[in-house]
């Protein structure tokens, strides 16, 4: 059996395992992807997309590719069931957001995961299709699988592995990690239409909170649209997924001359969280080690954001800038975000059945869209501070015509308006470690500091430190070292 030796394996070829080979890729790893379907699955499941997982694609130059092949959304709002808006928000611009970004987009997920897949195969991934693998063993300083591949058995390994082999995750399981259930259940039929000719439907993303079926709708990518119904007592899933059952649920918005049927099926709405992300040299990625309710459009994203935060620590182990404990801080920020995430989606999905008074009031309006729930932030790891904006990320304002970004570069940055901010021993400590000190115009700077004060930026553009003066920006490092270093967290 021919034996094969790779940086990194990623177990999983969907968007979540592609973008994780993509981005370790792009830093410099030599990555395998493996990947149990042969062709990419023809059909949608996630749908949007937020301006963070759009930054995270800017930073590996696909922006452009990427709102090529995407839709930005006009709004979300809930509505009675008489279209009478409840609560909701009207999407802004991207120059008048934080990151720059839409805040929201849409595509068809079989196309952006084609898109992904070439883009991972051109920055040197390597994509094995067909292959499914059957065990790993976590030998301490490497790991080792074995796999079946269309021409047969064998065996590989890897400084290191990322699972994002999906919702089942045999490689958590195999790794005793449990999920913890977040105590929602619920069974939606999911049905998706290409238009086939105009039709005039509503232009926001409409929780419908209707008190004889909560229903969703979402204008997707193109001439593509979505609806989710909720299932009521003693509906089967057969019954409900039948061709005519389908049309008759769609009757109030098209007809089958209208559009063209994409698919139909029953999920399980649920949302759970594993106990734990990291297992020696193992790591969960993706619905391996979080599922949500689709409410905020959020799956994709926390899979992605499993990702951003992965690659660049893995990087900095690696070539020996940091401790391997460092990786345990992948535990410690993502199963919190993404816990709170996975919170949020479940109070939004309440809220539905709430506003529609088949619930007892337990959610305020400030979980829907429009309402002032802040999202989650990072609230330990390569921290240091209590600013607000500590754990957040950092907003990306133009700088001379160019996103603020492009500044920075792929390592840690600090984000300074005076070249004297920065003492030469600090600074010097951070290009060390592939950091870079970027000087911006003060008016940058100024919601979060002045004079000489500065902003510490990590690699995936969370900000780590604020520091009011040069003695707060050496003091954050000093710390923010130590926990690089494994001294401190």
């Amino acid at each position: 059996m021919p034996r094969l030796s790779h940086d990194v394996i990623v177990v999983g070829g969907g968007p979540v395992g592609v973008t994780t080979a993509l981005l370790l890729a792009r830093r410099g790893f030599s990555v395998t992807v493996y990947e149990r379907a042969t062709e990419v699955y023809d059909l949608p499941r996630a749908i949007v997309m937020d301006d963070e997982i759009q930054r995270v694609f800017q930073g590996v130059g696909l922006l452009d590719e990427l709102h090529a092949i995407t839709t930005p959304l006009a709004g979300a709002e809930f509505v009675a069931v008489d279209g009478t808006r409840i609560i909701g928000a009207a999407m802004p611009p991207p120059e008048a957001t934080p990151l720059g970004l839409s805040p929201g987009i849409a595509y068809y997920q079989p196309e952006l995961e084609a898109f992904l897949r070439e883009a991972a195969v051109d920055a040197g991934v390597r994509l094995l299709l067909g292959c499914t693998v059957d065990s790993v063993h976590d030998l301490g300083d490497h790991v080792v699988i074995s796999a079946t591949t269309p021409d047969g058995a064998v065996t590989d390994e890897a400084g290191w592995l990322v699972a994002a082999d999906g919702a089942a995750s045999p490689i958590r399981k195999a790794a005793g990690i449990t999920f913890v259930d977040q105590g929602f259940d619920q069974d939606w039929l999911v049905i998706d239409v290409e238009l086939t000719r105009a039709v005039e439907l509503p232009p926001f993303v409409q929780q419908i909170c209707d008190p004889d079926r909560p229903t969703t709708f979402v204008p997707g990518h193109a001439a593509y649209r979505r609806w989710e119904f909720q299932l009521q007592p003693g509906e089967t899933r057969d019954d409900i997924n039948s061709p005519r059952r389908v049309w008759e649920l769609l009757a109030p918005w098209l007809t089958p001359d209208d559009a063209r049927l994409v698919r139909s099926v029953v999920y399980r709405f649920h949302a759970t969280v594993a106990s734990r992300m990291r297992a020696g040299r193992v790591f969960l990625a993706g619905d391996s080690a979080h599922q949500m309710p689709p409410f905020l459009g959020q799956g994709l994203c926390s899979g992605v954001r499993d990702a951003a935060n992965l690659a660049w620590k893995l990087e900095l182990v690696v070539a020996d800038m940091a401790s391997d404990s460092l990786l345990d801080t992948y535990d410690r920020e993502r199963l919190p975000h993404a816990a709170g995430v996975v919170a949020h989606a479940v109070d939004t999905g309440r809220l539905i059945d709430q506003l529609a008074g088949r619930e007892e009031r337990s959610v305020g309006l400030d979980a829907a869209y429009g309402g002032h729930r802040p999202f989650p932030r990072l609230e330990r790891g390569v921290l240091h501070g209590d600013h607000p904006f500590v754990g957040r990320q950092l907003p990306q304002p133009l700088v001379d015509g160019r996103r603020l970004d492009e500044l920075l570069g792929t390592g840690f940055s600090i984000v300074v308006a005076s070249d004297h901010a920065v003492s030469p021993t600090t600074a010097e400590r951070w290009r060390a470690v592939g950091g870079a000190v970027v000087v911006v115009p003060e008016a940058i700077l100024g919601e979060l500091v002045t004079g000489d004060g500065g902003v510490i930026v990590r690699p995936d553009r969370y900000v780590a430190a604020v520091c009011a003066d040069s003695a707060e920006l050496d003091a954050a490092s000093e710390h923010l070292f130590e926990i690089v270093n494994g001294a401190a967290e």
